[in-house]
């Protein structure tokens, strides 16, 4: 990577490559890490859609013990974090998300999260959609990865849903014409759009819709997003709007550890070229 050799560790690898851990030193899989050096801290936990790990149980407990290893790792020293820890956590935030936005003038969507159904109704209506607080990834009781994806929200979903057991994201449906993913790093900033007629409401269900992304023009939405990312404190963002039928595009959701190797190469060598000049020092 531009001459300087990459150590890429995660809760899962780190039985595997080795480590040692003080508060004055760190090495892993046997290189010594530099408080001078830079690092991109993609995600504090690992995927957990293989595991099924019961909770409680000594292989659960053994990666809690090294989620909070990577943690410390990231808190340690002076080395520089494309974004720091506390910031991605707060970023993961959809509500802390949707309220930055708001702050900076920024077009979001009516949003609740109640455990009354009958709330939900009064203060969004008929049509609005229902999505994840938190991940939407599990493992089912036989061990196969399901997802969660953004879904209408029906009358027998109100009717039968236990919103206080499992809090749910609700907002009001926007009529859109296109669905932009725009991924910033640091004040690189690219867009790609998506005709929303051809595709699920949730467009990740197709799996056609990974491929046929376009690169587009949004100046105006760019600078708003690259705002957003700089008031969450994140240096990488892959953020998803919507382009309404009427009106200013309108802000979904910002994942400051998400997907964009699947767009376009126009769109996606740019933001890979400015996170490989951060990580090697060279911007």
């Amino acid at each position: 990577m531009r001459g300087v050799e990459p150590v890429v560790f995660d809760a899962e690898s780190l039985p595997r490559i080795g480590y040692s851990f003080s508060p004055n030193e760190l090495m892993i899989g046997g290189v010594r890490i530099t408080d001078a050096s830079r690092g991109w801290l993609r995600r504090v936990a690992s995927s957990r859609w293989t595991t099924g790990d019961l909770v409680g149980s000594v292989a659960d407990v053994s990666l809690r013990a090294r989620v909070r290893l990577v943690a410390a790792i990231a808190r340690q020293g002076k080395r520089r974090w494309l974004t720091g820890i506390d910031a991605l956590q707060a970023a993961e935030d959809r509500i802390h998300q949707l309220a930055a936005a708001s702050n900076l003038g920024i077009a979001t969507p009516s949003t609740l999260v109640s455990s009354d159904p009958d709330q939900i109704r009064h203060v969004l209506g008929s049509d609005a959609v229902l999505k994840p607080l938190a991940t939407g990834a599990f493992v089912d009781a036989h061990g196969q990865p399901r997802a969660v994806h953004t879904t209408q929200l029906t009358p027998d979903i109100l009717a039968s849903g236990d919103f206080a057991a499992a809090p749910f994201v609700t907002q009001e449906r926007i009529e859109a014409r296109r669905h932009l993913r725009v991924v910033t790093a640091e004040a690189s900033v690219c867009t790609a759009a998506l005709d929303a007629d051809c595709w699920p409401l949730d467009w990740r269900e197709a799996d056609e819709a990974h491929v046929s992304w376009q690169r587009y023009e949004a100046p105006e939405v760019e600078r708003q997003a690259v705002r957003l990312a700089s008031a969450l404190g994140v240096g990488f963002s892959s953020q998803d709007w919507l382009v309404p039928k009427s009106g200013p595009a309108v802000f979904i959701d910002l994942n400051p550890a998400g997907q964009w190797l699947f767009l376009p190469r126009d769109v996606a060598d740019p933001i890979t070229d400015r996170i490989v000049g951060f990580l090697s020092g060279q911007q």
